[in-house]
């Protein structure tokens, strides 16, 4: 075939070969500094050059489900799709990272910090497409990437999705592809009776493989439990949730991925020392927050049922907890306004306010939290902090960019858990969570988010010891948000 689809897309290299079709890594030639994409070919075609009308159905089923589920910011986007020498392709975001099996495949455990990392990303991921109604069915480490981009865990592989609320009739078993190895398959599904929380067997299996270094096959002779709970020296609810999520009978599993989330954050809360701030952090297009609000309001009922037209997402997903509409009257909160700096923000009325006007560092004002709660070495604190840009034309995202390689400059065991977009006093910002040692080589857990506006960089940072950084999290992220520019 020609190594130019389409007129502009130049074919780089074979990814893979499946029963359904080939895939490409693939660049835009009309595109000046092109992203990567990746391209399925749907080949099939009969000895008269048609294509069978199966295939046309495997081909409408995987764009409608390929358009849906690439919402998720976890799930590789669907670009475009065409038709071009009797052959049916999708062109897809290429996600730049690696297969967590090459990480499983190493001698390295993995701690229960990286675990309950791997866990909220997945199952997050999971509550989004069970929405859905979509059963995954091919959950492997093969399909699991940790990009480069952001270090989080992105799901691929929806050739086996399975459908239960559109019926692909014309579309054959045949179609799909082996499984990459049964040690992640649960018995009902290898009965072809998949159950939504036979993927959250495949995800806890995972877990198994990364705590213990072993494939998870070894089961007890009368139970069929899996034998691993002695292998690992990990909290014993974090072992339960892990235990529920692969239990052999699905009827004895979490009936649902939203379920198994809940049981995590309530971990989490507990001061399990997490890297994400996954349960507060208000930013979060999709994952527990939607995960919530989906399976509430039953998304999948808003939505337009012609395969004909995929359905268009909002691009904001907001759920509101029943506890939030009474943080600020819980917390009281009081207004602090610089007319200097031109900026307001409302702060709990139990933190302790000051002026710090640094020049050095841009530093306006800083909120301590109180006396009597923080027991620890340090202080948790908000500060507000402003920098005048020496290029008026710097972008938020080339600020960024710079910004996270001063942070890894000036302190040398800083590490990066989470940079995403979101927004600040209603314009768009940046939020990044990192890790460090501060001044006096005390641990430090940081959570920043800036936004540019007329030639200043305006930056709000929470500062705690990682052992606490959830106690203030929630007022922290209620001040940040109440933050406003002139």
């Amino acid at each position: 075939m020609s190594n130019i689809l389409h007129s502009h897309y130049k074919i780089i290299k074979v990814l893979g070969l499946g029963k359904s079709g080939i895939a490409y890594l693939a660049e835009d030639l009309d595109l000046i500094n092109s992203p990567l994409y990746v391209i399925k070919e749907i080949q099939y075609v009969n000895n008269d050059g048609s294509i069978p009308r199966s295939i046309e159905q495997l081909f409408e089923s995987q764009g409608s489900i390929a358009y849906r589920v690439g919402q998720h910011p976890q799930i590789p986007s669907l670009v475009a799709k065409f038709e071009e020498n009797g052959n049916r392709y999708l062109v897809r975001e290429y996600i730049d990272g690696n297969f967590i099996a090459e990480e499983l495949s190493t001698d390295e455990i993995w701690s229960q910090t990286q675990v309950f990392d791997f866990l909220m990303d997945l199952i997050g991921i999971l509550c989004f497409i069970h929405s859905f109604r979509y059963i995954h069915q091919d959950i492997n480490p093969h399909n699991i990437i940790r990009s480069n981009a952001d270090g989080r865990f992105h799901l691929i592989g929806f050739s086996a999705i399975k459908d239960l609320e559109h019926k692909w009739e014309d579309i054959s078993d045949n179609y799909l592809p082996d499984p990459i190895n049964y040690s992640y398959v649960p018995y009902e599904q290898s009965q072809n009776a998949p159950q939504f929380n036979s993927d959250l067997y495949a995800v806890g299996a995972i877990a198994i493989q990364a705590l213990t270094g072993k494939f998870p096959i070894d089961r007890d002779p009368d139970s069929y439990e899996l034998k691993w709970k002695d292998e690992v020296a990990i909290d014993h609810k974090a072992i339960k949730i892990i235990d529920r999520m692969v239990r052999p009978d699905y009827r004895n599993r979490y009936q649902s991925a939203l379920e198994a989330l809940q049981d995590l954050q309530s971990l989490a809360l507990e001061q399990i020392p997490v890297s994400k701030s996954h349960r507060f952090n208000p930013y979060l297009i999709f994952g527990s927050a939607a995960c919530v609000l989906l399976t509430g309001f039953g998304l999948i009922q808003l939505l337009p049922q012609s395969t004909n037209q995929p359905p268009l997402l909002p691009s904001k997903v907001v759920a509101v907890d029943p506890q939030s509409t009474n943080i600020s009257s819980r917390l009281g909160l009081k207004q602090y306004v610089d007319k200097i700096s031109g900026v307001n923000i409302k702060y709990a009325n139990n933190w302790e306010q000051a002026e710090a006007y640094n020049i050095l560092t841009g530093e306006t004002a800083i909120f301590n939290s109180p006396n009597q709660i923080s027991s620890g070495k340090y202080r948790e604190n908000i500060s507000i902090r402003i920098e005048n840009l020496t290029d008026s034309q710097t972008t938020l995202s080339s600020y960024t960019k710079l910004a996270i390689a001063e942070i890894k400059k000036y302190d040398l065991a800083a590490k990066i858990i989470e940079s995403s977009s979101t927004t600040l006093s209603k314009q768009p910002a940046n939020l990044v969570v990192y890790t460090g040692k501060n001044e006096n080589l005390l641990p430090i857990k940081t959570l920043e988010v800036w936004t540019i506006d007329r030639g200043k960089v305006y930056i709000l940072t929470y500062k705690a010891e990682p052992a606490r950084y959830y106690q203030h999290l929630e007022t922290a992220m209620t001040m940040i948000n109440s933050f406003q520019l002139k």
